[in-house]
């Protein structure tokens, strides 16, 4: 049933200036997954994050933790979910990192004990315990990242949310995230990452290709991705690694796909 569920969206209808963003979409994510979710701009992604984070109400049948997403439940709802947005530069409200990471709790109406202790985990988490008391105009591009995931997660929500928010950091800041993602995720917490980019796919369980508010592919993320023709005739760029391991496959060089080239030639060159 729904409960096995934290995000199910039941025949979602949205229309936006009399355009059909979504007609009749349906959705369940079950607790603990990590999914990304991809498509061309104007596909949909962003809207769809709007309603089940619900800046955007609907009269649709969505429920998040178990609990019908409107009005009256707004409020225990943001409670289960964390959200890093696509600019995170303009997503900070305070001066300092700490100031940031308590404005969040405070807001949830959190105790000053609870507030000093979660900053206490979650920076000892992240590494983040030098850049507390640093400005957030001093932090680099990936720094800030790290920050801005730290304040998704401060108040320990079930549902974490990326929107678009990981494309513009360094590759080793990257990887960082990633892996505070991977344990987050090992712990119970449910991720959806909304993305471009398909090798931060890599990282997840399951990928969703959205196209026209619809449903286009959904699997594990290899599986979508020999879909490449498809893929490549929306613009989303497969990366270079498992288009290469596709050829191979045509040419029986190899049995699977790979998202790592050394593990690749390692096992061509057997």
């Amino acid at each position: 049933g729904f409960m096995d569920y934290i995000v199910s969206i039941d025949k979602l209808t949205f229309r936006y200036n009399d355009n059909f963003i979504f007609d009749k979409f349906s959705l369940n994510i079950g607790y603990g997954s990590f999914l990304t979710i991809t498509g061309k701009n104007g596909c949909g992604k962003s809207t769809l994050i709007k309603i089940i984070t619900g800046l955007i109400l609907t009269d649709s049948d969505i429920k998040i933790c178990g609990v019908k997403l409107n009005k009256n439940n707004l409020y225990s709802i943001r409670k289960n979910i964390g959200v890093m947005f696509d600019n995170v530069d303009n997503s900070f409200i305070t001066d300092t990192v700490e100031d940031e990471l308590a404005f969040i709790l405070e807001n949830l109406c959190y105790k000053s004990p609870y507030i000093k202790r979660r900053i206490k985990e979650v920076s000892a988490m992240l590494n983040i315990e030098h850049l507390l008391n640093k400005s957030l105009d001093e932090l680099s591009g990936g720094e800030k990242c790290i920050v801005a995931l730290g304040c998704a997660i401060i108040h320990n929500p079930k549902l974490l949310i990326i929107d678009e928010s990981l494309s513009m950091i360094d590759v080793i800041s990257k990887e960082k995230i990633f892996k505070y993602l991977s344990n987050l995720n090992k712990n119970g917490m449910t991720i959806i990452n909304v993305t471009h980019d398909l090798s931060e796919s890599y990282y997840s369980n399951r990928l969703i290709v959205i196209n026209n508010g619809k449903i286009l592919l959904d699997g594990t993320p290899t599986r979508v991705m020999e879909y490449d023709k498809v893929l490549n005739k929306l613009g989303i760029s497969i990366p270079f690694e498992i288009e290469l391991s596709i050829k191979l496959k045509l040419y029986g060089l190899v049995d699977k796909l790979y998202t790592n080239i050394n593990e690749m030639v390692d096992d061509i060159w057997q």
